[in-house]
C-alpha cells in the first residue's frame, strides 16, 4: 500500500513537470510566431532575411523544431544557428531587429555561393537551407539498402505508402514532415495499361509563360499539373510496345507547409518576368490531389507568408509579408517591421508563397 502511495505521488509529480514543460513550449512557440523583430541587412542579405522570416513564422515547422531541441547541437550546426536565431527573436521582442551574423557565417562557411555579400536568390537559398537541415536532422543512422518500388498489379494507395516507407527507411526528419509533399507520376500506355512512379518534393516551381498579361495561381497550378505525351523508353508490360504514353502528375501526399515558387527569372535570358500574379489567401488543391491515394480531405490551405522581389535581377530587393497569429499582416523589410492591414492579392512582386494546411 505504501509503495502505491509513493508511486502515485511520483506519477502526479512527473505529470505536473510534463504539463509545465508543455506550457513552456507552447509559450515559447507563441512568442516566436508572434515576433515582430526585424533582421539586420548585413550587406545584400535581404534574400536571406526574407526566407528566414518566413521560416521562423512557420508554425508546424517551429513546433517540431522546439520538440527536437534536445537533439540539436554541434553535430547539427546549421540547425543550431537557426534555432538560436529563433530564440533571439523570442527574447528580443522589445528590440527593432537582431543581427543574423552568426547564422550567415556558419551557412557561408559551408556554401561558397553565400560566403560573401553578393546578391543571391531567396528561393535557391531557402531550398539549400531546408535541404541542409533535412540532412542534419535525419533520424536514420543506418540507411536500409536501396530498393526499387514495384507497382505492377498494386493499387495506387498501396504503392504510395510503400514508397513513403522505403523513402523514410533512408531519410526521415522534421523537415520532411513539415515541408515535403509526395507526388505520383502516372504513365498510361495507348493500351490503357498504367504504371506509377513517386517522388518527394520540397516546393512546386510554377513557370510564368506570359510576360505582359496577368495570370492566376490556379492557372499556374493547372499548367504544372497538365498532362503531356511522352515517348516511353521501355516496353509496356502489357502490350510489349515502346510507344507514346500519357504522363500525368498528381499530389499523393499533400505537405503540411506548401511552398509555391514563382519562376520569375528566365534562366536562359537572365531577365525577370514582372507580370501580375493573382493568388488566394485560401487555396483548395482538391483538383490536383489523386483521389485514390487517401488524402483528398487534406486539400485546404491558408496563406501565411510571402517572399517579394522588387526591381530587376541586378538591382532588386527582397522583403516579406507575414500573417502573424493575431491574423494581421505585417511587412518584414530587413530591420523594419510595419503593419499592413490587408494585402494585395494581385502582385507583380510576389515571388514565393507559403501556405499552411488547414487541419
Amino acid at each position: 500500500m505504501t509503495n502505491d502511495i509513493y508511486d502515485n505521488y511520483y506519477d502526479i509529480k512527473r505529470q505536473k513537470l510534463n504539463d509545465n514543460t508543455d506550457n513552456n513550449k507552447r509559450n515559447e512557440l507563441n512568442l516566436i510566431l508572434s515576433s515582430k523583430v526585424g533582421l539586420t541587412n548585413l550587406g545584400n542579405t535581404c534574400f536571406m532575411n526574407t526566407c528566414l522570416q518566413n521560416l521562423i513564422h512557420s508554425e508546424d515547422f517551429i513546433r517540431r523544431l522546439l520538440g527536437k531541441e534536445q537533439s540539436i547541437g554541434k553535430y547539427t550546426p546549421i540547425t543550431l544557428k537557426f534555432l538560436n536565431l529563433c530564440k533571439e527573436m523570442e527574447y528580443c521582442s522589445g528590440r527593432q531587429s537582431v543581427t543574423p551574423s552568426e547564422f550567415k557565417q556558419k551557412f557561408g562557411s559551408k556554401h561558397s555561393l553565400f560566403r560573401g555579400y553578393g546578391q543571391n536568390d531567396t528561393q535557391e537559398f531557402c531550398r539549400i537551407l531546408l535541404e541542409d537541415m533535412n540532412r542534419e536532422l535525419n533520424e536514420v543512422k543506418h540507411k536500409a539498402p536501396y530498393k526499387e518500388l514495384t507497382t505492377v498489379n498494386k493499387e495506387k494507395i498501396v504503392c504510395d505508402r510503400e514508397f513513403d516507407e522505403l523513402f523514410r527507411s533512408r531519410e526521415s526528419s522534421i523537415i520532411l514532415d513539415s515541408f515535403y509533399g509526395q507526388i505520383i507520376n502516372i504513365f498510361t500506355c495507348r493500351c490503357n495499361f498504367m504504371t506509377y512512379s513517386f517522388q518527394k518534393v520540397l516546393d512546386l516551381p510554377l513557370l510564368l509563360h506570359s510576360v505582359n498579361t496577368s495570370v492566376s495561381i490556379n492557372q499556374l497550378l493547372d499548367s504544372y499539373f497538365q498532362g503531356e505525351d511522352i515517348q516511353f523508353g521501355t516496353k509496356c508490360e502489357k502490350c510489349g510496345k515502346k510507344t507514346v504514353h500519357r504522363k500525368e502528375i498528381r499530389i499523393s501526399q499533400p505537405p503540411n507547409i506548401l511552398i509555391l515558387s514563382l519562376q520569375r527569372i528566365n534562366p536562359r535570358t537572365k531577365r525577370k518576368n514582372n507580370c501580375s500574379v493573382s493568388f488566394k489567401e485560401y487555396l483548395d488543391l482538391s483538383r490536383y490531389i489523386d483521389p485514390e491515394c487517401g488524402h483528398r480531405n487534406e486539400s485546404s490551405y491558408s496563406l501565411y507568408g510571402i517572399g517579394n522581389h522588387s526591381g530587376s535581377i541586378d538591382f532588386g530587393h527582397y522583403y516579406a509579408y507575414i500573417k502573424l497569429n493575431d491574423s494581421s499582416w505585417y511587412e518584414f523589410n530587413d530591420s523594419y517591421v510595419s503593419p499592413l492591414g490587408r494585402i494585395n492579392t494581385s502582385s507583380t512582386t510576389a515571388y514565393t508563397l507559403f501556405y499552411k494546411k488547414n487541419i
